[in-house]
Formats: structure tokens, sequence, C-alpha cells
């Protein structure tokens, strides 16, 4: 009996774009997404910012002429000028145009990385929505990420359906409510554990920079380190969740061991995605001033982005599988 060869990560990439390209029109919904983004309209928090920001500056006037606080302000003011729809989207997972430029900061002797370009208000438009309120801002945020949850569940399941080469893609769709539902779940229960941890940790943080600010430092590097490490850890959730057919708990407990049984592999998979992805980021960039450019930049940006998001189902499947046929193994045995 022959033992079955395993998948590398360049073929679990393989596989990835080879399921989108069996289902070529699954490319559709980040494109939709997409040309919404660029001529929909725009959403801004300018008079919200602006207005807090003279609130603190009448509140504490001596701080505001120190160098620091006068650079927040600048900064926060910044903000102001920058569509936020995107950023608000905290619940989607549909890929997007996302664009970098690479350049080293003048004031620091690091390498030039790539930073994301935001895409900036356009004042000739006028279907600006413009946001002034706390209360219009949470509104905001709270329509955006239904309509992203919903948006990403329905995307899961048509990249999961064609993953798993189900027949019919009604299957994707049927299974989108659930994903949603599954999703929310155990984003409450991460944000929840969160909370309970990561609160009273930072209230010694804090203590512990009243009392020596390079304790502090350290501290609130360590944690910032942790939640980089946990987020690696549970980050196949959603997988285990499309692909698998977990609950929110199993999918965390799923993930949680499928990556510590192949760190390494998920380390350098999570590392090409990500050179991909800004890579891909920064010629969408050089591209988007003309229109031909833009076009080629948002179809390109949802193919890459579809593909790689394949991957990732495919990568979990793959590593779930030898979990699973590994002699006498321990835990779940996740349906698929």
């Amino acid at each position: 009996m022959t033992k079955p060869q395993n998948a590398t990560l360049i073929d679990s990439i393989s596989e990835g774009y080879a399921a989108i390209n069996r289902r070529l029109w699954v490319v559709l919904i980040p494109i939709a997404l997409n040309l919404f983004l660029w001529f929909g309209p725009q959403l801004s928090l300018g008079p919200l910012i602006t207005s807090s920001v003279n609130l603190l500056r009448d509140l504490q006037p001596d701080m505001a002429q120190q160098e620091d606080v006068q650079l927040v302000y600048d900064r926060l003011l910044a903000m102001g000028g920058v569509d936020v729809r995107e950023q608000l989207a905290l619940l989607n997972d549909v890929p997007t145009l996302q664009r970098y430029v690479v350049g080293a900061d003048a004031s620091s002797d690091l390498p030039a990385t790539p930073a994301e370009v935001q895409r900036p208000i356009d004042t000739t438009r006028g279907d600006i929505i413009q946001i002034g309120s706390v209360g219009g801002a949470l509104l905001a945020f709270l329509a955006i990420n239904t309509v992203a949850l919903a948006l990403s569940a329905l995307f899961f399941g048509q990249v999961g359906a064609t993953v798993r080469r189900d027949q019919s893609p009604l299957m994707g769709l049927r299974r989108a409510p659930r994903i949603a539902l599954f999703l929310l779940a155990a984003l409450g229960i991460i944000v929840g554990v969160a909370l309970v941890i990561g609160l009273p940790m930072l209230f010694f943080i804090t203590l512990l920079l009243y009392l020596n600010q390079t304790l502090g430092l350290l501290a609130a590097f360590a944690l910032y380190w942790l939640a980089v490490w946990v987020s690696i850890y549970i980050g196949f959730m959603r997988e285990g969740i499309v692909i698998s057919g977990l609950g929110p708990l199993r999918a965390i407990y799923t993930s949680f061991n499928v990556v510590r049984r192949n760190l390494w592999a998920t380390l350098g998979f999570l590392a090409i995605t990500l050179v991909i992805r800004l890579g891909s980021g920064v010629i969408w960039h050089t591209l988007v001033n003309s229109t031909i450019g833009l076009t080629i930049a948002i179809i390109g940006s949802a193919y890459i982005g579809s593909g790689l998001m394949a991957a990732r189902m495919a990568f979990y499947r793959e590593r779930l599988r030898r979990w699973q046929s590994a002699p006498n193994p321990q835990g779940l045995r996740a349906r698929n």
C-alpha cells in the first residue's frame, strides 16, 4: 500500500487557483465589491474627527502646544480626508483592491517597507456621506459590517464549494447563512476571551509604565507579539467553519491543532501569501491612474485574492488530512 504523497506549499497555492479556475465566476463577487468601493458613495468621518480634535484642544490647551501631541492631532485630521468604508468593514473577508507603495521613512534608518495607500476623499463628488456624530459613526459601522458579513459568508461558501468540488454552486449558497452565524459566534468568543485576558494585562502594563517605562514598554511589546501568535494559531478558524463544517469552538480548536502540528509550514505559507499580496499591491498602485490600468487592477486583485483564499482552504484541508491520517490521532476528527 503506497503512502499518499504530501502536498507542498506550492501545491496548495496551485490547487487554490485551480479551484478558482473551475468556477471563474466566483471572482465576480470581489469585482463587484471593488467597483462599489471605487465608484460608490464615499464615507468621511472628517466632521466628527475635526470636532473631536477641536474639543481636545479646548480642554487641554497646554498639551496642544507640545510637538508630539500636535503630531497626533495632525494624523487624526488627516484621517478625515480618507474614505473609511474599507477601514470600518472589520468583518469583510472578500478580497479588495489594496495598493502599496515602497518608501523608506526619512526619520528612521529602517529599510523601505510597503505601506498601504489609503483611498482619499474626492471633494469634487457630490455623493460623499459626511458623518459628524458618534451615533452616525456607530450606525455606519453596524450597517457596513452587516453587509460585509453577509457578503463574506456568500464568498466563503462559493470558494469553499469549489475547493471541496461540490457539484452544485447552490451548496455554497445554502451554507452562507450558517457560515455567517458561525463566523459571528467565533468572533464573539475571541473578543470575549481577549477582553477577559487583555483588560487586566493592559491595566498591569499601564501600572508598569507608570513605575518603570522600560519594563512597561517590554510588557506591551510582549503582549503585542502574544496577540500576533494567537492570531496565527487560530487563523484557520474560518477554514474550519467553511471546509469542515465545524462550529465556532471546534473550528478554533482545530485551527490551533493544525497550526501546532505544522507551524513552520504555516509560517512559510503565510509568508508566501504576504509577499504575493504586497507585491501585487505595489503593481496595482502603478496601474490605477488610467482607466485601462484600473480595470486590470480591479480584475487582477479579485482573481489573485480569490486564489489565495482558496489556497488557504486547500492548505488547511491538506494539513488536516495529515493530522487525521497520523497513527493514533488524538482530538477532533473534522467532517469533510
